[in-house]
């Protein structure tokens, strides 16, 4: 049976404001829509290009605040995995570092996210709302079938979001990402001191910059070990018995 949005492990993101945030201290200026950022190397990697922020090689990445920074905030962090619709898998891993909070992102709902705001498909009241129009044309150029995304959802929990000066890295990249996907971030500030994004009980949901969204754009890496076919292997036999034969008869002359 398909899944539903009231069925699937971020049901309750619509509803992040009902969590207990309890902020401790404040934004120190306005906040601006979150930027991704990772350890690759080699042109255009890890830089905001004006459409979206290549991954390149990264091994690491994360998502910082500009220009503020939320140090003493309590916020309720939702990381979101878009993969090329025609290429579902079952989950994504999400290994934490230098002390942030990892998780198993699964798939949002059976219906792929192919038109209108990912905001409005995943529920929430966010800023921006991150068009499809933002990320799918990349998307097809780099794969040609693609035709929307399949959403892969994990809420986090609580952590603490710095400005890109002090943003440490928080996740290392999950194996196994489809090329043409991104990682986009949204983060509720616990705070009601940014008018740039939409309020609600617990604070404001920030989301990603469009051109602030990590794109996968080099080939997964992974290690194949290739079985030959039972055909190849017959003829392989056969082969190896003929040079047997051959140098039996050298042998005997």
């Amino acid at each position: 049976m398909p899944k539903t949005k009231s069925s699937s492990v971020l049901a309750g993101a619509a509803a992040l404001g009902a969590l207990a945030l309890g902020a401790s201290g404040a934004f120190a200026t306005t906040i601006d829509p979150l930027h991704g950022i990772c350890n690759g190397s080699g042109s255009g990697t890890c830089v905001d290009n004006g459409t979206n922020t290549p991954l390149g090689n990264s091994t690491q990445f994360g998502f910082f605040l500009s220009p503020g920074s939320s140090t003493g905030t309590t916020g309720t962090d939702i990381l979101v995995f878009l993969q090329p619709s025609n290429e579902t898998q079952g989950s994504i891993t999400v290994t934490g570092i230098n002390g942030y909070p990892g998780g198993t992102a699964t798939l949002f709902s059976a219906t792929p996210w192919t038109s209108g705001d990912l905001a409005s498909y995943l529920g929430l009241a966010a800023s921006p709302n991150n068009p499809i129009g933002a990320y799918l044309p990349t998307t097809q150029s780099l794969d040609p079938g693609a035709t929307g995304f399949d959403v892969y959802t994990v809420n986090l929990g609580t952590d603490t979001l710095f400005n890109q000066a002090n943003q440490k890295y928080m996740w290392n990249v999950p194996g196994g990402l489809d090329l043409g996907g991104y990682a986009v971030k949204f983060f509720n500030t616990g705070t009601s001191a940014n008018p740039d994004c939409p309020s609600g009980p617990g604070g404001e949901m920030c989301a990603t910059a469009n051109s602030g969204a990590l794109l996968v754009d080099a080939p997964p890496t992974t290690t194949t070990t290739r079985v030959p076919e039972p055909g190849a292997l017959a003829l392989l036999g056969s082969a190896l018995l003929g040079f047997g034969l051959l140098g039996r008869r050298r042998r005997r002359i």
